[in-house]
């Protein structure tokens, strides 16, 4: 495949899913869902890199890898999908905020619309959402459109070790290579046939 050098122009596309069960054993996800409106987004994953030094030198290096960060805005996040993501619960109609609150792991998939037509899609298969500020200001003369803002951390799920996936796709996608992509994202182990993940975790079967 030929490599793109097309600029990102548009983001589009974001979906999430709840997970429901991530071992060594089997992973499974709620079916996707569609939050249209993206404006924003920033990706980025902690890493150092650590210097063992010997005889006054630097005698090897490695790189430890942590956490991923995602900030993504939109211009606006309906209440229902802000329960789902944040672990809000719903009672009598409104949706209530405990003082501990829990939110769910999900797996994300953003679209990145190149200039060319072609477009590069980015996953993340395990993490959790944070709550946002609450920001507002008066009408003034002209309209100012409000807009949402939420941060979450991601990592790898257990099942496969697989933290974050990317695919690029042409206009035409002649090999369902977005198909393809989503089922891994969202995967679930059993409709897989289990050949994706579950390795060996170093103790024994008894």
């Amino acid at each position: 495949m030929a490599k793109n050098y097309s600029a990102t122009v548009n983001i589009k596309g974001f979906y999430y899913a709840v997970q429901k069960e991530d071992s060594k054993e089997a992973v499974s996800y709620d079916e996707p869902v569609h939050v249209p409106f993206a404006q924003s987004v920033a990706i980025e994953t902690e890493q150092s890199i650590e210097k063992a030094y010997g005889d006054g030198v630097v005698a090897e290096m490695a790189v430890a890898t942590g956490a991923t960060t995602v900030t993504m805005g939109w211009h606006n996040i309906p209440l229902e999908n802000r329960q789902e993501l944040l672990g809000l619960e719903e009672e009598d109609g409104m949706i209530i905020q405990r003082s501990q609150v829990t939110p769910p792991d999900v797996a994300i998939i953003l679209e990145q619309e190149k200039n060319d037509g072609s477009k590069e899609l980015v996953g993340l298969t395990k993490g959790k959402f944070m709550l946002p500020a609450i920001e507002g200001e008066t009408k003034e003369d002209s309209v100012e459109f409000g807009n949402h803002e939420i941060e979450g951390e991601f990592a790898a799920r257990h099942y496969d070790d697989v933290a974050q996936i990317m695919v690029f796709i042409d206009d035409e996608d002649s090999e369902g290579k977005e198909t393809k992509f989503k089922d891994k994202v969202f995967l679930d182990s059993k409709k897989d046939g289990g050949n994706s993940g579950g390795g060996d975790d170093g103790e024994d079967t008894p």
